[in-house]
């Protein structure tokens, strides 16, 4: 079979996979469970940019996945970065590799997904790259398709996503949580004087220690239990 061929065969599959997925679920998280299931990964998660200063994580299959694209965030180290940075998939790495790697993220992932092998591949249906496909996989690191049929996947999901994202497809707790570390940053920015990527560096500092999410720490500023003045917070979580 010819690279023509297997591509149109992996996109009848993709589409095969797709329309057996719950009705319910967004189109995002669909086709994240279509394309892990196609690859041989056991999870995913998809994130992308909407030309901000952020990227959105779209959906996360499973726990492992939402946290370790929340460890990402927080350490500012990983593979979706990576392959979001450089436009180049991340695969193929061993545990000692990856911990070489990302020193953070392995620390991590030791302590609470051991044995995780992480594969990213950029979203790239143009020059641009747009996101990045993270799966991953525990007993056996090796994805069951070829780097290249990966890539071409992570592409066509997002040509899909393009084609279709809008205000129904995105859940209200996605742009709800974004919405929240932005006005967190903004108190920050305000408390501290310093510029909103240094206060968002202060964020994920203060998750990183705390052992959190990003999204719990600027809940903790909104809700003013961290503040960043001269005054203790009443629970002792003050900087």
């Amino acid at each position: 079979m010819d690279e023509v061929e297997e591509q149109k065969e992996l996109l009848v599959q993709l589409a095969r996979k797709l329309a057996r997925s719950s009705p319910d679920a967004t189109l995002p998280l669909r086709l994240c469970v279509a394309y892990s299931e196609l690859v041989g990964a056991e999870g995913g998660s998809i994130s992308m940019d909407f030309s901000s200063t952020e990227r959105v994580v779209l959906c996360a299959t499973d726990d492992r996945c939402a946290r370790s694209e929340d460890a990402q965030e927080v350490l500012r180290e990983g593979p979706s970065l990576d392959a979001y940075r450089t436009g180049v998939a991340v695969t193929g790495l061993s545990a000692a590799e990856q911990a070489q790697r990302w020193p953070l993220l392995g620390e991590t992932l030791e302590a609470n997904f051991p044995a995780t092998a992480l594969h990213a591949f950029p979203i790239t249906p143009d020059a641009h790259v747009v996101g990045a496909v993270l799966v991953y996989r525990t007993r056996d690191p090796r994805l069951t398709v070829s780097a290249e049929q990966a890539q071409f996947l992570a592409n066509a999901v997002g040509i899909a996503l393009l084609g279709e994202l809008d205000s129904q497809s995105l859940t209200e707790e996605t742009w709800y949580a974004r919405d929240r570390v932005d006005q967190a940053t903004g108190m920050v920015v305000a408390q501290l004087h310093v510029t909103p990527g240094d206060a968002r560096a202060v964020l994920r500092a203060h998750a990183y220690a705390h052992e959190t999410s990003l999204a719990q720490v600027s809940a903790w500023v909104l809700d003013r239990e961290l503040t960043f003045t001269d005054s203790d917070s009443s629970d002792g979580r003050g900087a």
